[in-house]
């Protein structure tokens, strides 16, 4: 019952009860004074007459006092329910007004009286680096961040804009442009200037910046689309390197579809044990033996081909399926190893996301004693932004894997900006010089000048080398004379396939036989640049 409901009931109630007594009044007056005037009054009637008269008189009042009770009960609850919907469609802590608040608000403005205004944007802004000062300082420090957040995009808001915390460290400004040249980065810039400022306490201080997305509402879209789409563009703004902004358009839609249909294909794949291995030789550059592979990752797609592992395994990594993934894969490999020759190895590269699981070495030792594969067989590739976030936790995992009887490698040395730093203080038993040293070496001085300064050091620190990306005989010959020990690259071999393995051992069995042929590259397969060649000048 609303209170309009309860008060027009009060007054129905009133009415009726004075109608009630002035009909009674009537009635019981008429027999009261013909009894009189025939004397025959008695004191019953009295009696009757007056307990009427009460009653007549004191039921109007019973009824307004609890109706007066009902009507203040009811005004009281819709106060209680007013302060519990305000409170549940605004923030407590910043008092913007909450995510629930958001349908209605874009709904409002598309329906308003005149039409909707040229424009109905969303800016989405996530601030950059806001956990680590949370974790650092305390979640009362953290709070004082946000509000202070709120404040400033409050202050920036015009007439037609509503600032709006949508949970956590994420905010909304929706606005409503009046003219068609309105341009919604002008207020997300002035946001973005706005966010960079310090934040400074009496005792403390910190340095934000955020990344925002933009997204303009279409005809057809619902409130929850236009969230969503300007979502999307945030996130592009993260992978732009943070502190910036994005607008969301169709191309950006399309490559979201492309990548939604990959994470749902990868999910099938793996569920399938569909990511295989393809082998790449590595050799000893001094004497041209085959050593081992090196195991890449590739994905066989039903409709778009082989997919190389840059395309998937970061998706995998993002839908934590890496573990998953990479235990499949390195299962295959101990397969295939097991119809290898003893002496060769296999490089098997990790993750970043995998370094950080605490039961990485538990599962990779259960893989090797499930195939029966020697760890000392075992080479295990890190990079170095695996292991820079952590170098502490880094080394504990070196270590469990070392005592599996596995090496461990740096990879890609040379690229990162503390490669030193991680060498001197992990326990690695070789680091690998990444291709882009390698190749055209001899047009290169100072790639020359590194990869000699990197040989040097590795000699000093007693661990080996391995050279990546060699193309060329002249590349080949500076390794050798240089004393790098174990080289791989398209002048051996592409990475082929498991069933081509048989043929590249053989080929270089054979090769090892006939020390006449020293000169030629030891590996090579059919898709070997150089195995090309040497067919054109049989032919020929």
């Amino acid at each position: 019952m609303t209170f309009r409901q309860s008060i027009l009931e009060c007054a129905v109630l009133v009415v009726l009860a004075f109608l009630a007594l002035h009909i009674g009044w009537s009635v019981a007056a008429f027999d009261w004074v013909a009894a009189f005037s025939a004397g025959q009054r008695t004191g019953t009637q009295d009696i009757l007459a007056t307990v009427f008269f009460v009653v007549a008189l004191a039921l109007p009042v019973w009824l307004i006092r609890s109706n007066w009770r009902l009507v203040t009960a009811l005004r009281e609850r819709a106060r209680a329910e007013a302060r519990a919907l305000d409170v549940s469609r605004r923030d407590p802590l910043t008092g913007l007004p909450n995510r629930r608040v958001y349908p209605d608000l874009v709904q409002d403005i598309l329906t308003q009286p005149g039409g909707p205004p040229v424009g109905v944007f969303v800016l989405l802004i996530d601030l950059d680096r806001f956990k680590p000062i949370n974790d650092m300082r305390g979640h009362e420090a953290g709070d004082m961040i946000l509000t202070e957040v709120a404040a400033r995009l409050r202050r920036l808001c015009g007439p037609f804009d509503t600032a709006i915390r949508l949970g956590g460290d994420e905010f909304a400004i929706v606005v409503a442009g009046q003219t068609a040249d309105f341009d919604p980065t002008v207020p997300a810039m002035a946001a973005l200037d706005a966010l960079r400022d310090p934040f400074a306490w009496p005792d403390w201080s910190a340095d934000l910046s955020a990344s925002i997305g933009i997204a303009r509402w279409a005809h057809g879209d619902t409130p929850a689309d236009l969230l969503r789409k300007a979502d999307q563009a945030m996130y592009r703004a993260k992978d732009n390197g943070r502190g910036c902004l994005a607008v969301y358009d169709e191309d950006l839609g399309d490559s979201l579809r492309h990548k939604a249909m990959l994470e749902l294909d990868l999910r099938r794949a793996i569920d399938a044990d569909q990511i295989i291995p393809y082998f790449q030789p590595v050799v000893e550059i001094e004497t041209g033996r085959l050593l081992g592979f090196e195991a890449l990752a590739r994905w066989p797609h039903p409709t778009s081909g082989m997919i190389p592992p840059d395309q998937f395994v970061p998706v995998a990594e993002e839908l934590g399926l890496i573990d998953r993934m990479s235990d499949q894969l390195f299962a295959r490999c101990c397969i295939e190893m097991q119809g290898w020759d003893p002496t060769l190895r296999l490089s098997f590269n990790l993750s970043p996301v995998q370094l950080c699981q605490g039961v990485l070495a538990a599962r990779i030792a259960a893989i090797l004693r499930a195939h029966d594969i020697d760890g000392h067989r075992i080479e295990f590739e890190i990079t170095e932004t695996a292991v820079i976030t952590d170098i502490d936790r880094a080394y504990t995992v070196i270590l469990e894997l070392r005592a599996l009887g596995v090496e461990v490698s740096l990879d890609d040395f040379g690229t990162g900006t503390s490669s030193l730093a991680v060498l001197s203080r992990l326990p690695f038993n070789s680091i690998k010089i990444d291709r882009s040293f390698v190749i055209d070496i001899g047009r290169h001085p100072e790639n020359a000048k590194i990869v000699c300064g990197v040989l040097a050091l590795a000699d000093s620190l007693g661990i080996d080398v391995t050279a990546e990306g060699i193309e060329q005989i002249a590349e080949l010959d500076f390794l050798r004379q240089n004393g790098c020990g174990k080289g791989q690259g398209y002048l051996f071999s592409r990475p082929v396939p498991a069933s081509e393995v048989a043929d590249l051992i053989k080929s270089a069995c054979d090769m090892a036989r006939a020390p006449e042929r020293a000169t030629v590259p030891p590996v090579q397969s059919l898709h070997s640049p150089v195995a090309l060649r040497n067919r054109g000048r049989a032919n020929g």
